[in-house]
């Protein structure tokens, strides 16, 4: 994945349908225009829990080289993305492992550097805290777990910028995954992550969801991956 400085993050307005093929090409062009790339806009692939709003009708990912770049493709664009959008700063620096794991890190997390094969699958979770100390704990320590079991951490954000829709979240994380969803899963459920998600759910309510990225790992995205990705599953 290619390295961007700031994220817009589209949670569509429920029941909406995605913006048609034709219009996603456009979106997709305009964000190169604009520094950036369209990695995501399609149907919610699927969610794993819906506690702080309501579930969006679909998703939309891109990155941009900065944020200014990130607002003026969403000004370009604005009324093909009915929903409430936000722009979150990228991951700033490798996470926190513990000291006893640091052996085990992958030499991409110290360059904040993803391999592509972990951007199959965009998982943006939306946050509305309820116990902001106990909550930031778990923010700052939580991430080395998307790396161990197989994920990227990509952006994250208290109070992120609302560009256009509704109210935004307290807090906003993204992660990227393998398309297989093996090791998506696996982490949700698994040993390493559960006393963070523990904490989270005593320190906030969240509404989780995925959509499949668009493409490949190329810097652009096809007429026929935008084809796909304007269809539901």
């Amino acid at each position: 994945m290619a390295r961007f400085s700031s994220y817009l993050i589209t949670w569509g307005d429920e029941g909406a349908a995605a913006p048609s093929s034709r219009h996603l090409d456009r979106l997709a062009r305009g964000a190169q225009t604009h520094s950036g790339r369209l990695l995501a806009l399609g149907p919610m692939h699927d969610s794993s829990e819906q506690a702080s709003r309501a579930l969006p009708g679909w998703v939309a990912v891109a990155g941009f080289t900065d944020e200014q770049h990130a607002t003026e493709w969403f000004d370009d664009g604005a009324d093909q993305l009915a929903g409430t959008t936000l722009v979150a700063a990228a991951t700033p620096e490798p996470v926190w492992w513990p000291p006893e794991l640091e052996p085990e890190r992958p030499d991409w997390s110290l360059r904040i550097d993803p391999p592509p094969d972990r951007s199959g699958v965009f998982v943006t979770v939306w946050a509305d805290l309820s116990d902001p100390d106990v909550f930031m704990d778990y923010a700052g320590h939580f991430k080395w777990t998307v790396e161990y079991d197989g994920g990227a951490n990509v952006a994250v954000g208290a109070f992120p910028k609302v560009l256009g829709g509704g109210v935004g979240p307290h807090a906003i994380a993204l992660m990227s995954w393998p398309a297989d969803e093996v090791a998506r899963h696996a982490w949700y459920d698994g040993d390493h992550y559960r006393p963070y998600k523990e904490q989270r759910n005593r320190s906030s309510n969240s509404t989780i969801v995925s959509v499949t990225a668009l493409g490949s790992s190329s810097n652009e995205v096809t007429s026929e991956s935008a084809e796909s990705a304007g269809k539901p599953d």
